[in-house]
Parts: structure tokens; C-alpha cells; sequence
């Protein structure tokens, strides 16, 4: 049996102040836009779905539930697990395919790329402070073999297989180390160690899959496309990042969700 995970809970204080208005005490439209997204997506092709609203991974920023995946003991009933963010709508109702399909070994995801067809930046960097971190975590940040420049798989939408979950459970360090390690969100006197951002779950398991020699599958945009200029290109899901997320009712309407 495979299921999908999805989870919401509200800003914590942790973190920048826009969180706030992204992520109030009340589930927000465009949340449930997703989740309804996804429900209609894990009926279609026969999986469970799993939105959780409690808080289970121990950690002081929000963003690393998406570990929920690997730290429940309890999914490990299932075989693969499709880890979705809250702002990803599935696209192409009458041709979607099933990425469960998919021959993951460890996980899959998509690597982070600029593309013509985006609206918003991707501004990964594999030098200076981010390559900083790695190597004190005792790695390296390597190369993607289907985009150009580094490897920065986006958390948003992840395949996970069951060896890979309790590979992870078993190997990874402790996610609060890499969040406390040298924060300019909790130490404002942080210089040199890049942007707070490379303080979250995304870089800490792009760190980890890497460390552990992890088999990465690394899947084609169409999986987990950014917004773009053209609402209308081809994707089976679609990440509203941003501001772009209070635009998922309005979106969500028009695929007969």
C-alpha cells in the first residue's frame, strides 16, 4: 500500500514575520485546496491519504514536519510515500499519471532549475556559505545530472521508498543541529553563513541524501512545476511558492477540484 502525507500547522513565531499572514491559526482556502487536491488524486489511483494538523516532529521551526515522513514509526506500513507540500495543486485531471508508478530506489524529487517559463527565481548557489555548511555537516554539494549547476532537490514533492524512510531514521543527524548551526533567524550576529534559508528542512535533506549516498532520482519539472507565466503549461503537479499560493482557489476552480 503507498500512501501521500501532507501536513498544516500555524506560524510558531519561528521565522521570518510574513509567516504570519502565509500561515494563520485557521486552515487557509488555498491549503485546502491542496489537500482536497491530492485526496481526489490518492482515490484515483488507489492510496491512502494522510493531512495532519498536529504537531509531531520535535523541532523549533515548523518546516521540518515534512521529516514526519521518516520519524513515524507508524508509516512504516506503507511501501512508498509521496511527501507533499500544502501549496502543490495536481494538474491535468483527465491524463494525470501516478508517480507511484515511478522506480524509486531511495527518493525522487525534482532539482531546483531557472527555466524561461517561471515567474519566480531559483537562486540556489553551490558556493561560498552553503558549501560552508555541508562540509561541516561532512559532505559536499554535487552536481545534478538533469539541470545545470548543483543538485538542490525541491521538498515540496518527494517519493520516498521504505528503505530510504528508515535509512533516513537511522543515519540522518539530528535535524536541530543543522537548524541551530550558525541561524541568522536565532543569532542575528551570524556573517558568512548565508541566507537563513540555509537553515531548513530543503538544503538539510539535499545534505543528508548526500552524505549517506542516498540513489536520488532526479524527475523532469513536469512533476513539480513552479508558477509560470503560461498557468497553462504542461505539468502534472504545480507549486505555488510565494505569494503565488493565495492564488490556488481561483487556480483549483479551474481544474474541476
Amino acid at each position: 500500500m503507498n500512501c501521500i502525507i501532507q501536513y498544516y500547522v500555524p506560524f510558531n513565531g519561528v521565522g521570518k514575520d510574513i509567516l504570519k499572514e502565509h500561515f494563520p491559526t485557521e486552515i487557509p482556502e488555498w491549503v485546502k485546496c491542496s489537500r482536497d487536491s491530492f485526496q481526489h488524486y490518492a482515490d484515483t489511483h488507489k492510496c491512502e491519504h494522510h493531512f495532519y494538523t498536529d504537531k509531531f516532529v520535535n523541532s523549533s521551526s515548523n518546516f521540518f514536519e515534512a521529516l514526519r515522513v521518516y520519524l513515524d514509526p507508524q508509516l512504516d506500513a506503507y511501501d512508498k510515500i509521496l511527501y507533499v507540500d500544502c501549496d502543490v495543486l495536481v494538474k491535468n485531471y483527465k491524463n494525470n499519471a501516478n508517480i507511484f508508478d515511478l522506480d524509486v530506489i531511495d527518493v525522487a524529487g525534482v532539482p531546483e532549475a531557472r527555466h524561461p517559463a517561471y515567474k519566480v527565481p531559483v537562486n540556489w548557489g553551490s558556493g561560498g556559505p552553503l558549501s560552508k555548511r555541508y562540509a561541516h555537516f561532512d559532505t559536499h554539494i554535487p552536481k545534478a545530472r538533469t539541470v545545470s549547476g548543483m543538485r538542490m532537490i525541491n521538498s515540496g514533492v518527494v517519493l520516498w521508498s521504505k528503505q530510504a524512510r528508515i535509512k533516513a531514521r537511522e543515519l540522518f543527524v539530528d535535524h536541530e543541529k543543522w537548524f541551530q548551526f550558525k541561524n541568522p533567524i536565532l543569532d542575528p550576529d551570524v556573517k558568512g553563513w548565508g541566507h537563513s534559508s540555509h537553515c531548513l528542512d530543503q538544503p538539510f535533506l539535499n545534505c543528508m541524501w548526500t552524505k549517506h549516498n542516498f540513489d536520488v532520482m532526479e524527475l523532469p519539472m513536469e512533476w513539480n512545476r513552479f508558477p509560470t507565466h503560461d498557468e497553462n503549461y504542461p505539468c502534472n503537479f504545480a507549486h505555488y511558492v510565494q505569494n503565488e499560493r493565495f492564488r490556488m482557489p481561483e487556480i483549483a476552480a479551474g481544474c474541476n477540484i
